[in-house]
C-alpha cells in the first residue's frame, strides 16, 4: 500500500509539471503582418451591398458607424494579412482577429470561418475594413485565440 501511495504522488507531481510546462508555453506570436489598399470603386458589387447592409442596419460583420454610405469614390479596402505562429503543443482554436477602428472607418467584413491553428504550425488570418479614402493604413490589431477552453489575447499595432 505505501508504495502505490508513492506511486500516486510522484504520478501526481510529473502531471502537475507536464501541465504547468503546457500552459507556460501555451503562446502564439505574431511573424508578420502586411495590408492590401484596394480603392471601392474597384469593388463596386461589394461596395453596393455594403451600402444596402448599412442602411438596413444588417451589417454581415462589425459596423464602426451607422452612418449611410457616401459616394463609392470617397471609400476603400484595407485588407491586413497577419502570420501567426503556434508554439504549443496544442491547436489554437477559434483565431480571429478585430480591427480597432479610428475615425472615418466605416465596418469590418466578417470572417465567418472558424480558424485553428494547429500544433508548432505557422497560419495566415486575415481581416478587411472598409474605410474613408484618406484614412492611413496604422491599425492596432486584437488577435484572439482559445486554448484549453483559455482564452488569450494579442495586441499589435501595424504601422507603415
Amino acid at each position: 500500500m505505501k508504495y502505490i501511495a508513492i506511486l500516486t504522488v510522484l504520478l501526481l507531481i510529473a502531471s502537475l509539471i507536464g501541465v504547468g510546462y503546457l500552459y507556460l508555453t501555451s503562446n502564439v506570436t505574431v511573424e508578420a503582418i502586411g495590408v492590401v489598399a484596394v480603392e471601392a470603386s474597384t469593388q463596386p458589387e461589394m461596395f453596393e451591398r455594403l451600402r444596402q447592409q448599412v442602411e438596413s442596419h444588417a451589417v454581415i460583420g462589425t459596423a464602426f458607424t451607422s452612418q449611410p454610405l457616401q459616394d463609392i469614390s470617397n471609400y476603400q479596402f484595407y485588407t491586413y494579412t497577419i502570420r501567426l505562429r503556434n508554439n504549443c503543443f496544442l491547436t489554437a482554436d477559434m483565431v480571429e482577429v478585430q480591427v480597432t477602428p479610428m475615425q472615418g472607418d466605416v465596418l469590418q467584413l466578417a470572417d465567418d470561418s472558424a480558424r485553428a491553428l494547429s500544433a508548432r504550425s505557422t497560419g495566415d488570418l486575415g481581416a478587411t475594413i472598409l474605410t474613408d479614402i484618406n484614412m492611413h493604413s496604422v491599425r492596432e490589431l486584437n488577435i484572439s485565440y482559445y486554448m484549453w477552453g483559455i482564452p488569450f489575447t494579442i495586441r499589435t499595432t501595424y504601422g507603415h
